[in-house]
This record gives C-alpha cells, sequence and structure tokens, in this order.
C-alpha cells in the first residue's frame, strides 16, 4: 500500500499548470518562502512528519474514513492538464490541511501555518531541479517545459536553495512512500 505522503508529493511534484500555475499568472514573483533555517528544520522534521502522517492515514483508513485518501493511477484528474490521481491527491492535501489531528503533528513540530506553503515551495522547487536534470540528459521538451511552469511558481530565491539542497532533499523524497 503507498503511503499518504506519496499522495502528497503526487500532488506537489506531478499537478499540472491548470491548478498549480493558476494562483501564479499575472502575479509577478512568487513571494520568497524558505530560508536555510526554514529548509533544515523542513529536512529534519520531514522523517517524523511523515510517519505520523502515514499513522494518521492507517487509522482512518482502519475506520473506514476518507480524511488521508491516497490518489489512484484510475481516479480522475483534476483537469485536462494534471496528472492521472491528481484530484484525490488535492482532496488528500485539503483533507490534511484542515484536519485537527495532523495540525497537532505539525504543532509537536513546531510548525505553524507555514508548513504547508514551506512544503509546496520546498516540493516544487525540488521538482524544478529534477526536471532540469532529466532535460540535461534527454534535451525532451517537455521536461523543459514543465520545469519552466514551475518555475514561475517559485521565487527564484527558493529555487536557488532548494537547488543547493538537493542531496539532502533526496533522501528526504526519496524515503516518504516506504512501508
Amino acid at each position: 500500500m503507498r503511503k499518504l505522503f506519496v499522495a502528497l508529493v503526487v500532488l506537489a511534484l506531478a499537478l499540472g499548470p491548470a491548478t498549480l500555475f493558476a494562483q501564479a499568472a499575472g502575479q509577478g514573483t512568487p513571494p520568497r518562502v524558505l530560508t536555510q533555517a526554514t529548509v533544515d528544520k523542513f529536512i529534519a522534521d520531514m522523517p517524523a512528519i511523515t510517519k505520523e502522517f502515514n499513522a494518521l492515514a492507517a487509522e482512518d483508513d482502519a475506520q473506514g474514513g476518507s480524511s488521508a485518501q491516497e490518489p489512484s493511477a484510475a481516479a480522475p484528474a483534476a483537469s485536462s492538464g494534471d496528472a492521472p490521481g491528481a484530484a484525490s491527491a488535492t482532496d488528500a492535501m485539503t483533507a490534511l490541511r484542515t484536519n485537527a489531528k495532523a495540525a497537532a503533528i505539525l504543532r509537536r513540530h513546531g510548525w505553524r501555518d507555514s508548513f504547508w506553503q514551506v512544503y509546496n515551495a520546498v516540493a516544487s522547487g525540488y521538482f524544478i531541479v529534477m526536471m532540469d536534470e532529466a532535460y540535461a540528459q534527454s534535451k525532451e521538451p517537455t521536461m523543459k517545459q514543465y520545469a519552466d511552469q514551475y518555475r514561475a511558481s517559485v521565487n527564484p530565491a527558493d529555487a536557488a536553495l532548494v537547488a543547493r539542497n538537493r542531496a539532502r532533499l533526496q533522501q528526504v523524497f526519496g524515503g516518504m512512500g516506504g512501508e
């Protein structure tokens, strides 16, 4: 069984422009969200937060709830530009953002309202780094297109900070889907 954070990674890394970039359209440079200290805290806290969110999802699944739904490849996309499963990934993210137990988990780790902004900035920046690397190897125009679309939604200083922390973030994102 895939874990809840796989849903969050799917949401942050696979959503197409129709959902993510609608906010950035016409707004100029997105505000800066990240500092090195924030990225360090994110990296340090994510393994424990992931474990607790996965436990919350398992508890919810055991009770027959739907607040931590996982994306399904068969689920309809949120829009024609989004990845398969994006609609249920969006539902999972919304459920977590409004879940009192999830908020308590984040508070225990010293996160307040900023966690989801930080998560989105880091995940989007990480996606940009991955797409830039894939484009450098393959020269596939689609890779560059996706990276450029995400680049418009992330402050350039945030994207550069994520790129500098790429190896450490690989450990975080690489470990999110484990059993």
